[in-house]
């Protein structure tokens, strides 16, 4: 077994270090989580947008709204179209994405269950 000795003032700075990497974890673990990312399919965001999945498509192909390809299906983040919105690049009434964003949170959680 090894002794080790700490001057008042290594331990005291020690200590401190410590309790800086504690507050630092614990309000990291205080934050509450956000909600999970919404992603929409082409016929929810053309219906949410009042538009066909033709005109959502060549959307698309002028690179006018962001999308991924997940397993040759073309997915959309509700973050970006509400971007697209705010920047006026895509039109769509502000109520409609409150609506709609409460019905897909309600329908996705009746279908998890």
């Amino acid at each position: 077994m090894e002794i080790i000795t700490l001057d008042h003032q290594v331990y005291q700075d020690l200590v401190e270090k410590i309790n800086r990497i504690s507050d630092y974890v614990f309000k990291k673990e205080a934050i509450p989580a956000q909600e999970p990312e919404m992603w929409l399919t082409s016929e929810e965001l053309a219906d949410l947008l009042k538009i066909s999945t033709r005109t959502l498509q060549r959307m698309r192909k002028e690179r006018v709204i962001p999308y991924c390809m997940i397993r040759s299906k073309c997915l959309y983040r509700f973050s970006d179209v509400e971007k697209c919105i705010a920047q006026r690049i895509v039109s769509c009434n502000p109520q409609t994405l409150d609506e709609f964003r409460k019905g897909y949170w309600t329908t996705h959680e009746s279908l998890s269950r």
